[in-house]
């Protein structure tokens, strides 16, 4: 079975962007959720429309892996941000993934992962395309759009911080299951009281040039990846039969 580039986003209109890059594209409910599917490129695409939030976003992505082979995770939308200086439609590749919430859990008797950096061979791809910036992306469900504080021993590097509800998800299933992963976001609002109106704004040309982005981001590492594997196969010397 070929493998699957899935996306997962958490709104029909992130949804339908990505699916507007696709072709052949076929949309059917999967359980609770909208599941599209067809091909980017040659490659498999399935799309999955899990709602918003960590819990859907974490039972998306682990659905991904059991039933759609996923050669790549990718957590796709909007998100905010706290500071007012990143303009609105920036779109943030993120170099590393906070769950904002766990992060703050210092005393407890286990170890918790909170923090996830990006596949470098998949950020790579990205930032080969015009458009991305890296930054970081905080996972933080609470009411206002952005946290107007950075979490406790959290040195971020230069670059936008966006935030969202479901990024490190599906990144923390995508490390357990050794997935390639990536998070694309647009900044859509800086947590104005208007804010669904900015997102009804953004979520048009911009988002649908993002969803381009990550095509042409995917299609050229899984080129890499499978010329990389001719490669290593064409320099492994064949097996005689009278040595076996």
């Amino acid at each position: 079975m070929e493998r699957t580039i899935v996306v997962i986003a958490a709104h029909a209109f992130e949804a339908r962007a990505v699916a507007g890059v696709g072709r052949g594209m076929t949309k059917e409910p999967w359980g609770r959720w909208m599941l599209y599917r067809g091909e980017m490129w040659d490659q498999p695409l399935a799309v999955i429309r899990c709602g918003p939030g960590k819990v859907s976003a974490a039972a998306a992505a682990q659905a991904a892996v059991q039933y759609l082979e996923p050669a790549l995770l990718l957590s796709f939308g909007v998100a905010g941000c706290a500071d007012s200086a990143v303009k609105v439609g920036t779109m943030v590749i993120a170099r590393t993934v906070v769950d904002v919430a766990l992060s703050q859990l210092e005393d407890l008797p286990v170890e918790i992962p909170s923090r996830f950096e990006s596949s470098v061979g998949l950020l790579r791809c990205f930032n080969e395309v015009p458009g991305p910036v890296e930054g970081v992306v905080l996972c933080w469900e609470g009411h206002q759009a952005s946290p107007e504080t950075m979490p406790p021993g959290m040195p971020f590097r230069e670059g936008p911080v966006a935030v969202d509800w479901e990024s490190s998800a599906v990144a923390e299933v995508a490390e357990m299951w050794d997935v390639p992963w990536a998070v694309l976001k647009l900044i859509s609002d800086h947590g104005e009281k208007d804010r669904l109106r900015r997102v009804a704004v953004i979520a048009k040309r911009p988002l649908q040039w993002s969803a381009e982005v990550l095509r042409r981001a995917c299609t050229a590492f899984l080129g890499a990846e499978e010329a990389a594997g001719e490669d290593v196969a064409a320099k492994t010397p064949l097996v005689k039969e009278s040595a076996r």
